[in-house]
């Protein structure tokens, strides 16, 4: 029997995930109709598109705050378009604050609606009151990490293990010499690839230092080679704005090849910490906010460390600079210790551990599965 499910993501990474996703559901139910907000991987398997990413990818209390009247509409017209469409079932992906919201909503607004949520909220991390929300609200969670689904024993919810999607995701576009050839760039020399984010925050706070730090180096160690992939989120015209004069090659399309075939990379925290990982560069994780959103995330997060691919490892295997420190000196610091050949080597073998954390390939089609089977 045919049906309408709402799919919802809200940021890059959620695209990502969500497009993998929808290809395996699409194979196992064509006669699916899927509407709802995607980016430009997920568009071609929506049969209706409400909004793109880019409309909900706000990062920070802060920030949120001042993107509110606009976030507003789009929630209430995602409601009327649920409604409109009769939809039976409800599939969000990750992006929490917005997504339980919703999920919320429509429980009231459309009776008998199928709740599932892709990714579980990093309660673990924050807003443990979180927990019994999501465990009496959703029908479904589906969690990445192996840790996840403890937390909501005693709960409705059927929350369950499925293994992270980047394990299988994640891998160069292209060979090394195939890279080499369409960059231009000199094999022989380092390569260290920049990654300030997805979303146009990160990008204004994280850029600026990374470029000063390239702008310098073109003096003081003129054989780096410095690469940026831009996200599919940004404007490349954006990105150079906060770029300036550095000599810093922009790239479309070659987000994996860029980090895979670097020596080192200095990564935005977030999900391109654990892609990082597995394809096996020595990184540095930056984290930085508003001041503010920095002091009120300071009191609720309870965790060692910030950047995904530490909490996997349960330990530091890359380095971790926040707020004050992200500057063009201290940059310089930990990427000369991530070029050290010797240093690399390390890392590298403890970049190992990440993927060992992640669960086994064919996430999304164990998931495909069992929504199909729920739908």
């Amino acid at each position: 029997m045919s049906g309408t499910l709402l799919v919802v993501a809200g940021e890059d990474s959620g695209d990502l995930h969500g497009a993998e996703l929808l290809r395996e559901l699409k194979a196992r139910r064509p006669d699916l109709r899927i509407v709802g907000v995607g980016g430009p991987r997920m568009s071609p398997f929506l049969d209706r598109k409400l909004a793109d990413v880019k409309d909900l990818a706000v990062v920070g209390f802060v920030e949120v705050i001042k993107h509110l009247p606009a976030l507003n509409r789009l929630f209430k017209g995602i409601l009327a378009a649920a409604e409109e469409e009769s939809i039976t079932d409800a599939l969000l992906i990750d992006y929490p604050g917005f997504n339980l919201r919703l999920a919320k909503a429509l429980r009231k607004r459309v009776p008998g609606v199928g709740l599932h949520q892709y990714v579980c909220p990093q309660v673990w991390a924050w807003k443990k009151g979180r927990i019994p929300d999501l465990g009496r609200t959703l029908d479904t969670l589906y969690c990445l990490f192996d840790f996840e689904p403890a937390l909501f024993v005693g709960y409705p919810v059927d929350a369950r293990f499925v293994g992270h999607p980047l394990v299988e995701v994640v891998k160069p576009e292209c060979d090394r010499a195939a890279f080499f050839a369409r960059t231009g760039l000199d094999p022989a020399w380092p390569v260290v690839a920049l990654l300030p984010g997805s979303r146009k925050g990160e990008v204004a706070s994280l850029l600026p230092p990374m470029a000063e730090l390239a702008r310098r180096w073109a003096h003081e160690r003129p054989t780096v080679q410095w690469v940026l992939p831009v996200a599919s989120t940004l404007d490349p015209a954006f990105v150079r704005t906060h770029l300036g004069p550095a000599p810093v090659m922009l790239l479309e399309g070659l987000p994996y090849a860029a980090r895979a075939f670097a020596d080192a990379a200095l990564v935005a925290s977030g999900t391109a910490t654990l892609e990082t990982a597995l394809l096996g560069t020595p990184f540095a994780i930056l984290y930085k906010l508003n001041p503010l959103t920095y002091q009120m995330a300071k009191r609720v997060v309870k965790l060692p460390h910030i950047g995904l691919a530490n909490v996997v490892a349960r330990r530091e295997v890359a380095p971790e600079l926040l707020q004050s420190d992200v500057n063009p000196e201290r940059l310089a610091l930990e990427l000369a210790r991530l070029l050290d050949p010797e240093t690399a080597r390390r890392i590298r073998a403890e970049l190992g551990e990440v993927r060992a954390h992640l669960g086994e390939p064919g996430a999304a089609g164990r998931v495909a599965e069992h929504l199909a089977a729920r739908l």
